[in-house]
């Protein structure tokens, strides 16, 4: 994996133990190391707009999800209409709003079209290299 174009690499494997993490971590150029931040259990993963306007100026970031149908979770469906995520995602906020939920190479520039301040690339990234 290459540090790539990309800002940040979040970390989040909530049933692997500190040692596999570590191992995975290791693994990594120091350029993606240096972009890495593992996963804290107060950074939220919002399903609806009114959970990120509760957190707007409390968190730096949140995730909304699923923008696209899940790659990692059978069943789990699109959920948002694109016109109300663009009108959504142009009023003014002070936190950022990563897409989640089916993101990959082929449809990220669409999500930063709608207006997300960043996308989660999760499915598409563990598939590719497991």
């Amino acid at each position: 994996m290459s540090a790539g174009n990309w800002d940040l690499f979040h970390l989040r494997k909530p049933d692997w133990k500190g040692q596999e993490i570590e191992n995975l971590i290791n693994e990594l150029t120091a350029e993606v190391q240096a972009k890495t931040v593992l996963h804290k259990s107060g950074k939220q993963s919002c399903h609806s707009f009114e959970e990120v306007e509760l957190l707007d100026g409390k968190e730096e970031y949140c995730f909304l999800s699923p923008i696209f149908d899940s790659i990692s979770k059978e069943g789990y469906q699109a959920n948002f209409d694109e016109k109300e995520l663009r009108m959504f995602l142009k009023k003014d906020r002070n936190i950022k709003v990563i897409g989640l939920g089916g993101v990959t190479e082929d449809n990220y520039s669409k999500l930063l079209d709608l207006g997300f301040d960043g996308a989660a690339f999760l499915g598409s990234v563990w598939e590719k290299y497991e």
